[in-house]
């Protein structure tokens, strides 16, 4: 074979590679071109139906608000929408209770004033968990964006549009304000979403905060842990869900160490903890100290409601059946507010709450305080 033949082979050789190689990628980049084209169809058909969803839902859900509305009587004291917001920005009346709105919708999240007649007022701040004592407020919110972020911004009680400060948070879980506004405690998630997987997939941390300064004060893994018992010498304990006495330097905590989450009871100034021998999560003490609520878990891993009377050191379990992962409000001395789902209504997006009043007195039973809203805050 002569020279010239042999190149003329090498170069059809070549040429045909180089056409299959095009097929090949006509081929792939049709197949791109087909699979983002699916693609964008299905987005536009999947968010089609997410607002169709979205727009059922907030219907449905704002129905249910004006007829509970409707169904109220007429309030003890005058409603305070009937007057002018005063320059200064809005602000509670004693009573009143701020809570986070949950009618799904462009509202979806803000902050309202729930009134004395179970009307509310929607405000210009968006939250997922809020709290409120005297002077100050505090706001756990998600940022806008694709990557998830948070920040705890605090504000003024008497403008509640007016902020202290604010900081970059994990995804928050709990908030609460001492009774003198002076300090606050957030929980918040460092991974993980859920305290069924404590000590496995999730972690938290708690940071209390004078809020007046420009600090962190400290965070619950500094505390020191007043016993001897071999199961607190787990070196990564986790804690969540503080709540405050009146005086503001004793608290209830949550603490696991390894087990089951246990209440525990301190102080702020020594950074002091000891066991109170109570088995459950999320305690908050009521407004005059003497009474302890905290959610106890049950074997198919729902939570129910029990209540401590810390002057006796009884003990009973309070008349809700439904499961509470909530660390309730007290409305006053003798009555709990906490959020459920409702039925159907834990969904992936805007999913929905209403906000349920209890007393504690035995042989009670729940009634509804709000539809379609969560963590309730109460004004004194």
């Amino acid at each position: 074979m002569t020279d010239e033949t042999t190149a003329t082979d090498e170069t059809t050789t070549t040429d045909e590679g180089a056409a299959d190689t095009k097929r090949k990628a006509m081929l792939l980049g049709g197949m791109a071109a087909a699979l983002l084209l699916f693609g964008g169809l299905y987005l536009a058909w999947a968010s089609g139906r997410v607002n169709e969803d979205l727009a059922d839902r907030n219907e449905r859900a704002q129905q249910l608000v004006d007829d509970f509305e409707a169904s109220r009587g007429p309030a003890d004291e005058p409603n305070p929408t009937s007057a002018p917001i005063p320059e200064s920005g809005p602000s509670l009346a004693p009573g009143e209770v701020m809570v986070v709105h949950r009618v799904p919708g462009d509202d979806y999240g803000r902050l309202a004033i729930r009134h004395l007649d179970g009307t509310r007022t929607l405000l210009d701040r968006t939250c997922m968990r809020v709290h409120i004592a005297t002077d100050h407020g505090v706001c756990l919110a998600e940022n806008e964006g694709v990557v998830a972020s948070f920040t705890t911004t605090f504000f003024r009680a008497e403008n509640l549009n007016a902020d202290i400060k604010s900081y970059a948070s994990a995804l928050p879980s709990r908030a609460r304000i001492s009774p003198d506004g002076t300090f606050s405690a957030v929980t918040a998630f460092v991974s993980g979403s859920s305290y069924v997987d404590i000590g496995a997939e999730t972690t938290t941390i708690v940071t209390i905060d004078e809020i007046d300064s420009n600090r962190l004060l400290r965070g619950a893994n500094q505390f020191t842990i007043d016993s001897d018992e071999a199961r607190f010498n787990n070196q990564n304990p986790q804690y969540w869900g503080i709540t405050f006495a009146a005086d503001e330097d004793e608290i209830y905590v949550t603490g696991f160490f390894g087990d089951k989450p246990e209440v525990m009871h301190g102080t702020l100034d020594n950074m002091t903890i000891e066991p109170t021998g109570w088995v459950g999560s999320c305690p908050s003490l009521s407004p005059d100290g003497k009474t302890l609520v905290f959610k106890e878990m049950t074997a198919d891993n729902s939570f129910e409601l029990v209540v401590v009377n810390l002057e006796t050191n009884t003990k009973h379990t309070l008349g809700e059946t439904r499961s509470v992962d909530d660390q309730v409000e007290w409305l006053d001395n003798d009555t709990i507010l906490y959020a459920l789902h409702r039925e159907g209504g834990d969904t992936v997006v805007q999913p929905e709450f209403d906000i349920w009043m209890l007393d504690i007195a035995e042989g009670s039973e729940p009634e509804l305080f709000l539809p379609n809203a969560n963590s309730p805050a109460v004004a004194r």
